[in-house]
């Protein structure tokens, strides 16, 4: 028996076969945002409040989404350029 058996629930154990496509990994953000649909903010580093959204937004899927956990983003710009934006503690828009 392989230990997610016995460590998970039913319910959480994978079903099927898995999607085959690999993970990337790569130091540039905007690379990173390529053919994504939403961005996830999980630091507070100061690379991710500098860092172009406009061009961001240029190369993500749409609907493109930010989800900014740590509160470091300008909610109105970021809706200005398009994003579809979440920030844990603030309200969503109606």
């Amino acid at each position: 028996m392989d230990k997610f058996d016995w460590d998970h629930p039913r319910h959480l154990q994978p079903v099927g076969e898995p999607a085959g496509q690999p993970v990337a990994v790569t130091s540039d953000a905007y690379e990173a945002a390529r053919v994504s649909h939403a961005v996830c903010i999980l630091i507070e580093w100061e690379e991710f409040t500098s860092l172009g959204y406009r061009r961001v937004h240029d190369v993500m899927q749409k609907p493109a989404y930010v989800l900014d956990s740590r509160n470091i983003l300008d909610l109105e710009k970021l809706e200005d350029i398009g994003f579809i934006f979440y920030a844990i503690g603030k309200l969503l828009d109606q």
